[in-house]
């Protein structure tokens, strides 16, 4: 495979082992081009967050032993990251945007609020193949156990920018925590795992505040049933999940036209896009 101009933005900092592996496997190993753009700090669970106007985004460029990749803290969000790598930081655009490697895996509805997913979607948006991928690890607080995803993800790199092209998706990717390089599958999106739990706590005036336990809480035996990705994971296999960006469901059209008496020929070009019969 060719060298390629790679892009690495993340949720978990500019400096969180995860990216940092990622970076040095593939310049060092495989021999890509690598910038890192990430956040100054970590910010899970942002979502698809941009900072509007109304708040300045500061970037400070560091200089450390990885000599051939540059480094940029940002200190807006992973989304913020692209756009602004993409306008105003990379000198060309990159043939790659890579979002991770985050320490969790973002499979199921979870993916709806995790900064690695969006930051994906929104490279997809500029039109630069884009790829999430992320880790259920033991121990993510060093690069060893990264390297070992890294390594086996830069192999398989090709065939997923392979699979990219063949329509505008987003690939969600992921690695259980025992994994094998030959165990790999193309799976869905599994539904039903958000399960927001809260705790509360009260100061000696009376005032309580409450504080988001988990947005990754248990499961159902339905939602296994599924056989999506939540079931390829628990069986030790690496997951790989196209996204799509278009959100429209289909089908409803046709309800729409017989509750409301609109036409699909009405209702879609109202919106200015091509008529749905």
């Amino acid at each position: 495979m060719k060298s390629l101009n790679v892009l690495l933005v993340n949720e978990e900092g500019c400096f969180a082992p995860g990216i940092i592996a990622l970076a040095k496997v593939l310049s060092a190993t495989y021999g890509h081009r690598v910038v890192i753009v990430g956040p100054l700090n970590s910010l899970s669970g942002v979502g698809h967050t941009l900072t509007n106007g109304n708040a300045p985004i500061r970037v400070r460029q560091y200089f450390t032993k990885l000599s051939k990749v540059k480094i940029f803290a940002v200190s807006g969000t992973p989304c913020d990251c692209v756009t602004l790598a993409l306008d105003k930081l990379l000198q060309s655009r990159p043939d790659v945007i890579i979002s991770g490697i985050d320490s969790a895996n973002n499979r199921g509805e979870a993916m709806l609020s995790s900064g690695v997913v969006s930051a994906a979607i929104e490279g997809t948006i500029q039109s630069i193949p884009s790829i999430a991928l992320s880790a259920n690890l033991e121990n993510a607080q060093g690069e060893a156990e990264f390297r070992k995803v890294a390594l086996v993800f830069g192999k398989y790199l090709p065939q997923f920018l392979q699979l990219i092209k063949q329509g505008a998706i987003t690939l969600n990717v992921n690695f259980p925590t025992d994994f094998s390089k030959s165990r790999i599958r193309y799976t869905h999106v599994t539904d039903g795992l958000i399960d927001n739990k809260y705790y509360s706590e009260g100061n000696s005036f009376g005032l309580f505040y409450y504080w988001l336990k988990s947005s990754r809480m248990g499961f159902g035996l339905e939602a296994l049933d599924q056989k999506g990705d939540l079931y390829w994971l628990k069986r030790n296999y690496i997951t790989v999940t196209p996204l799509k960006l278009d959100l429209t469901c289909r089908k409803s059209i046709p309800l729409l036209e017989e509750v409301f008496g609109i036409t699909p020929t009405i209702l879609t070009t109202a919106y200015g896009g091509k008529a749905q019969g």
